[in-house]
């Protein structure tokens, strides 16, 4: 298999299960009456403490063997966000493997700054 191949199941695949996920979270959410110990009425509430910043990775991971509706779609955003990094990395080893220095000094400089959007920039908004 070939790596445009692979790149191209890689996106497919993150995208298809992203959306299950959230399809998944969505149900669980009315099935359970809410998530997170949060009613529906809140979590849909124009104030709402639903967002991003109120939760954890820990969180979210420690709610799926509950099926707790939010960390299901909180874990189809974490997988569609890790899509384009998962191909990003890809061209990076496919470019190296070719030994194209140009684009994989180039792919890798994207790939850091993703990281970095994604790892370090939260931290120091926090602050």
């Amino acid at each position: 298999m070939e790596i445009e191949d692979v790149i191209s199941y890689s996106l497919i695949i993150g995208v298809v299960l992203s959306i299950a996920l959230v399809v998944a979270g969505v149900a669980l959410l009315f099935v359970h009456g809410g998530g997170q110990g949060l009613t529906i009425s809140q979590i849909g509430s124009v104030k709402s403490p639903v967002n991003t910043s109120t939760t954890t990775p820990t969180k979210v991971f420690s709610g799926i063997p509950k099926l707790d509706g939010l960390s299901f779609i909180y874990l189809g955003l974490m997988v569609l966000i890790a899509t384009p990094v998962i191909r990003v990395a890809l061209l990076v080893a496919d470019f190296m493997k070719n030994k194209d220095v140009l684009y994989t000094v180039i792919s890798a400089v994207v790939l850091i700054n993703i990281l970095i959007a994604i790892f370090i920039v939260p931290i120091l908004i926090r602050k």
